[in-house]
């Protein structure tokens, strides 16, 4: 009697037991999210360091260290700065043991490091990195001063050509990271592209260019990159075919006798498929300009169909304090092309050697707009020995020395012409005076 109270009381919690048993056991488990693989090389900064820049990544910089440096920093320029391994801990390194950290004093910069990596053409993918920065006059671990733009933001070139530049690279949204004090500011920077090959360069970069950006410390650290796929690239899914019409439904209708006329069957118009959408390629950010020398012959300032063009002439573009080139013309067809310019106004100024003389102006200010590209033809003339020695014999228009060949007047000699015209007229008098006697004494005669 007692075995069979213990059944009762304890039944229902035994069953109760084998039902959350059977319930957890036939659930499957939630699977965990798989964890994205970062392709990026040395994504810490961490050791070895080659010139400056940690393994697996290279620098980059914009310099115009031909260009002189604006008085009081009144303008922005670029100079190459450093790069070296970030060796302290307070703030300034992120993850790991190492941080890349790029910087210079007093002379402002555009510049960081880069990776080239191999992906699956038309997938896109995310790098993001971190990066904390320093603009101030004191030492630290002093405040950065907030005033400076420091520029920092990731880029993606999605063809791996591994040039900053590249007119399709595609930048991310710039920012600055300043540090308050010993305390690292660490910010997360991202740009997403699609890669148009088998391989994408990542750029990261600090730019503090600028009108009064001089400092005396201009520092910028970066550290935690990651490169991930998070778009496989579209596949080509065929449409389903549309279904098939409906079959008629047969009928058992009785038909009268009398002849009925046919119905004409109207036709249905067939739905045009839609277009489907591509990509509309996007112009390039940048123009070109392109100048050429040509040999003005006739000396009208213009190249006509018979001129051929001049070798040796110099060609510098030049905006404000930025100067591009020179660039030499070769003598053919093929201009002298200064490319990747951004839009704005350029000055083209043209140099030619000794024996050439400009039958154009010797420069000219052209607009460069974003994908296209000016044209600018400028003329000279060969000026040989004998053209200036036939010059120098030429008499100018107030007189000058008389040709050598001019000896039919002269304000010491005697004109011969003149001598003779009047020994001519005293023959003829005499004559006359003969002939006068002779008839007066014909007439004292006959009188006789």
């Amino acid at each position: 009697m007692r075995n069979i109270k213990l059944k009762l009381v304890y039944g229902p919690f035994l069953l109760l037991a084998v039902f959350f048993f059977s319930i957890t056991q036939s659930a499957p488990a939630s699977a965990a999210p798989e964890k994205q693989t970062n392709l990026i090389q040395n994504p810490g900064f961490e050791e070895p360091y080659n010139g400056g820049t940690a393994q697996s990544w290279s620098p980059w910089h914009q310099g115009l260290n031909d260009n002189p440096k604006p008085a009081k920093c009144s303008d922005r320029y670029l100079v190459e700065p450093t790069w070296s391994p970030e060796l302290a801990s307070a703030g300034l390194i992120r993850d790991g043991a190492r941080s890349q950290h790029v910087g210079n004093s007093f002379d402002t910069w555009r510049a960081g490091v880069m990776q080239t990596i191999s992906v699956n053409p038309g997938s896109t993918y995310r790098f993001t990195f971190y990066s904390t920065g320093r603009a101030t006059n004191d030492q630290y671990p002093a405040p950065s001063d907030a005033s400076v733009n420091l520029g920092v933001r990731g880029g993606i070139d999605p063809n791996g050509s591994g040039l900053w530049n590249d007119s399709d690279v595609v930048w991310g949204a710039a920012g600055s990271p300043h540090m308050s004090g010993s305390q690292g500011n660490w910010q997360q920077f991202s740009v997403e592209a699609t890669a148009t090959g088998s391989q994408i360069t990542v750029f990261v970069q600090g730019d503090n260019g600028g009108t009064n950006q001089c400092r005396k410390h201009l520092d910028v650290w970066f550290d935690s990159a990651q490169v991930v796929e998070v778009g496989p690239p579209p596949t080509n899914t065929p449409p389903p075919p549309p279904p098939p019409p409906p079959q008629p439904v047969a009928t058992n209708t009785p038909v009268p006798p009398t002849a009925t006329a046919t119905p004409e069957v109207s036709p249905t118009n067939t739905p045009v498929p839609s277009p489907t959408p591509t990509d509309t390629p996007v112009p390039p950010e940048t123009g070109a300009i392109c100048a050429n020398a040509f040999a003005d012959a006739n000396l009208n300032g213009q190249r006509d169909p018979d001129e051929g063009f001049m070798a040796g002439v110099s060609f510098t573009v030049a905006q404000e304090d930025v100067v591009f080139g020179p660039g030499v013309s070769t003598g053919t067809d093929i201009p002298v092309c200064f490319e990747n310019l951004e839009e704005g106004a350029y000055l083209v100024a043209q140099e030619v050697p000794r024996g050439l003389v400009m039958t154009t102006a010797q420069s000219a200010t052209v607009q460069v707009n974003a994908g296209s590209t000016v044209t600018l033809e400028f003329g000279s003339w060969f000026r040989s020995e004998s053209d200036e020695e036939i010059a120098a014999l030429t008499p100018t228009a107030e007189g000058g020395d008389s040709s050598p060949s001019d000896s039919s007047s002269g304000d010491d000699g005697v004109n011969i012409l003149a001598i003779v015209g009047l020994g001519a007229i005293l023959i003829a008098i005499v004559l006359l005076a003969v002939l006068i006697i002779i008839l007066v004494r014909q007439s004292g005669n006959s009188a006789t």
